[in-house]
């Protein structure tokens, strides 16, 4: 038997559209994310228990990452899959990238790895692009491999960073959110983009935290986002007067992200963000960084 668990990120991070995603745990209470069990069975099953198994419909993207293991390997033997779906769908926090990410390397460690990593990363790429319309590397990579990723090279986190995680209990998905942003975009709006991000990386590597926050800033997709998800822009405003480094929508939404250096603030910040989220029965979180990422659980 082999159980793996993925862990929940945040993803674009407003300073790097489709680029840069991290990892992130609670502070207290069990982890987010989802877990996939594969053992020994007389004839392939799979079952689906968690919190948001009544979200799922349809063939599960585990299915298919067995079916395309098998394409790959050869390998046809029968196995009993489950997956623990502790993520809602269409909720900003990589919820796809999750059930890919625990499938591809429960799967394949089980039947002894027959994948390398390149071929994991890439079976992973393929069956995110069939889900989400597009090979969104910002989940994937740091759910894989944990920590705060830009692309796969992981970068230096300020040790003091409180992140808080806010979901509204609202759906919205990759592919709708996507199809509403610009084709194309200014020459001066990508040229300040591409600096942030270069100016923020160096600030991280020079460990000041509060000059990487203040890069943070979206001028691009964001405001084509955010009207679409009810009271965001008036929260955001209040977590940053009451000392959030940085705010914007985690991945393409509904969910909010926020940054603190004072766990003061942040626990003050996290009272306004349960207000937000209790109509729809969401939820919110303090987090730190999941250094980990995808691992393999004891049975």
């Amino acid at each position: 038997m082999v159980r793996v668990f993925a862990p929940a990120t945040s993803a674009n991070l407003n300073v790097g559209f489709d680029s840069l995603g991290v990892a992130l745990a609670p502070l207290d209470g069990p982890a987010i994310g989802d877990v996939l069990t594969v053992e020994e069975a007389v004839k392939d099953r799979l079952e689906v228990t968690g919190s948001y198994a009544h979200e799922l419909s349809g063939t599960n993207i585990v299915e298919k990452a067995l079916w395309r293991f098998r394409e790959l390997t050869g390998n046809t033997t029968p196995v009993a899959m489950h997956l623990e779906k502790g993520m809602p769908i269409g909720s900003g926090i990589g919820s796809s990238a999750a059930s890919v990410v625990a499938a591809v390397v429960a799967i394949n460690r089980y039947f002894g790895s027959p994948l390398d990593l390149d071929a994991a990363k890439a079976l992973m790429a393929e069956l995110e692009g069939e889900l989400s319309g597009g090979v969104h590397w910002d989940n994937l990579l740091p759910c894989l491999l944990g920590g705060l990723c830009l692309h796969d090279a992981k970068l230096p986190v300020p040790e003091n960073w409180v992140w808080l995680l806010a979901y509204p209990g609202i759906r919205l998905e990759t592919k709708a959110m996507r199809a509403i942003l610009p084709k194309e975009i200014a020459l001066g709006q990508a040229v300040a983009q591409a600096s942030n991000l270069g100016r923020f990386v160096d600030a991280l590597y020079r460990g000041e935290g509060r000059m990487a926050a203040k890069l943070m800033v979206d001028n691009v997709v964001e405001p084509c986002r955010a009207p679409l998800v009810p009271g965001f822009l008036a929260l955001k405003d209040k977590l940053m007067a009451q000392g959030a480094l940085s705010s914007g929508l985690s991945g393409s939404g509904p969910t909010l992200f926020a940054i603190f250096d004072n766990l003061a603030a942040a626990q003050k910040a996290l009272a306004d963000a349960q207000r937000w989220v209790a109509p729809h029965n969401g939820f919110a979180h303090l987090c730190r960084v999941d250094d980990l990422g995808a691992r393999t659980l004891e049975s």
